[in-house]
């Protein structure tokens, strides 16, 4: 094989050096900032060339550029090489109409009681949390429709994964929509027969008020923005008491990690 030459070699390196300087420009509404960490979690529009509207944890250059910022802040900077520099306040305003941050709740806290609940599974059947009281049960939030590859598709995944290395193992898995007007059992159910999703793998739907209720039980919020359900992630485990016994937040955490965290909770102290 002939090797590359310097010739070639150079007008590569100016490519890769080209889309690494690439910067992007970003607005959007910041939700929950974290100047210490020097972070800030945003609610942004969708950005050409690059992804669609949702909300991600945005880290800055600077951290200090972050310190002005608050709670339904609008913001405009540039993402360059993954951080986000220039950060601008356009505005401390915001229409309520168009984005209520009082859907950031806090996030319950580990070993408090999970509310009960009732919703309708892909079967058609009522399901109430505290009917499966006993068992260990794992909680994400999804919608069918969901286009980014790297949240729904990726909680999906993870769970199909997860039910069928603990099929005979006292855990269920319920994976409740933020779509409840499109995503009804009949449409949930030929979601649950894609993912092969076995009898301890419940898919949920119910009234909007009463997904939006459960939801923020568990520390999580959702609106729409440009057609795109803007979600935070959040994949709760539940002990056999009905407590909260842990909460992973984001939807990249490794598939061990969740197995590994699932198999020393079935281990008897």
């Amino acid at each position: 094989m002939a090797r590359p030459t310097r010739r070639a070699l150079v007008p590569l390196a100016a490519l890769l050096a080209a889309a690494c300087a690439k910067r992007y420009p970003v607005q959007g509404i910041v939700v929950r900032p974290n100047p210490a960490a020097g972070t800030a979690l945003i609610a942004h529009r969708a950005i050409p060339g690059y992804m669609p509207a949702m909300a991600m944890e945005f880290r800055a250059r600077r951290a200090q550029d972050l310190t002005a910022l608050r709670p339904g802040t609008r913001v405009s900077f540039t993402l360059r090489k993954g951080l986000a520099e220039r950060v601008q306040v356009l505005s401390d305003a915001f229409d309520a109409a168009e984005v209520d941050l009082s859907q950031a709740p806090p996030k319950p806290a580990i070993g408090a009681p999970i509310a009960d609940f009732t919703l309708t599974t892909h079967r058609g059947a009522p399901l109430a949390l505290a009917s499966l009281r006993g068992r260990w049960v794992a909680v994400n939030f999804i919608y069918t429709r969901c286009p980014l590859p790297e949240v729904c598709p990726r909680l999906t995944a993870t769970f199909a994964a997860l039910q069928r290395r603990f099929r005979d193992a006292p855990v269920s898995f319920l994976s409740i929509t933020l779509d409840p007007r499109y995503d009804t059992p009949a449409i949930l159910a030929e979601y649950a027969r894609r993912t092969a999703a076995g009898a301890n793998w419940h898919f949920l739907t119910g009234a909007p008020d009463e997904l939006a209720r459960v939801a923020r039980s568990f520390g999580l919020w959702s609106w729409v923005e440009e057609g795109v359900i803007v979600h935070n992630s959040t994949t709760a485990l539940i002990a056999p008491d009905g407590r909260l016994a842990a909460l992973i937040e984001g939807s990249s955490f490794a598939l061990e990690e969740i197995d590994g965290l699932l198999r020393y909770s079935l281990t008897p102290p």
